[in-house]
């Protein structure tokens, strides 16, 4: 028997590409390629406000400089020479993080010291995401109720684009449950209505204006609810825990 081997490679051309075949598209006829969702994130060198940045490249020169003065002193005979650099260098960290809040938005490779606990994601355990603003969970303990998590309160700034990002960030932790997981329905509808009338008064007037007003109010309300008979046992159950 004699193979004709023009045929049998007809024959597996079309196996190949006809009939479900292995280099067949496995998409339907016509139908483009599923392509990857648009980056819709701005880039980090887009991102930040153009002084706050350039600031921190200077603060981080700063801070790089002071680094290397503090392991060069690192000698018995210069203790006095680096306590004095160790703590200037733990003040550039607070720069940094301040300008940071004030509009600066680092590149991955500039982030060298660890944000505030307000802006870290997950500061506030398992309940608060770091999406409550520091207040979301009573695992931190009575003092969360400090006047401190007012320390700066609105004195930075957001652009449109980080605002944008918590709010999604927020989203997402909330559908998953990681933020709120504990709050009942009732309280979610308080919360909905205080988001909603700060939303309309910030379109029709200056918050800024407004702003000692509010830490008044939210200094006032902390100092009560700190003092709230199930707030303490709340607290001590979670040191307990």
């Amino acid at each position: 028997m004699t193979i004709d081997y023009k045929q049998l490679k007809t024959l597996v051309k079309e196996a190949m590409f006809t009939g479900g075949g292995v280099n067949e598209p496995s998409a339907p006829e016509g139908i483009p390629h599923r392509m990857p969702a648009a980056e819709t994130e701005p880039k980090d060198q887009d991102q930040g406000t153009e002084e706050a940045n350039e600031l921190y490249d200077v603060a981080l020169t700063a801070r790089e400089a002071t680094e290397q003065l503090v392991e060069a002193l690192d000698d018995p005979i210069f203790d006095a020479a680096y306590e004095h650099a160790f703590k200037a260098s733990a003040c550039l960290r607070r720069v940094l993080n301040s300008l940071e809040e004030s509009g600066a938005h680092p590149m991955p490779q500039q982030r060298v010291v660890a944000p505030p606990p307000n802006m870290q994601k997950y500061a506030g355990g398992a309940n608060a995401g770091g999406f409550a603003g520091g207040m979301g969970t009573a695992a931190m303990g009575g003092d969360m109720f400090e006047g401190a998590d007012l320390k700066g309160f609105g004195s930075g700034i957001a652009t449109q684009s980080a605002h944008a990002k918590a709010a999604k960030d927020k989203g997402a932790a909330l559908a998953k449950g990681d933020v709120l997981g504990g709050v009942d329905n009732r309280e979610r509808q308080i919360l909905l209505q205080i988001e909603d009338v700060l939303t309309d008064v910030a379109e029709q007037a200056d918050l800024v204006k407004y702003r000692p007003l509010l830490k008044t109010f939210l200094t006032q309300f902390l100092a009560k609810i700190k003092k709230d008979p199930d707030v303490q046992k709340s607290n001590d159950d979670e040191m307990e825990l």
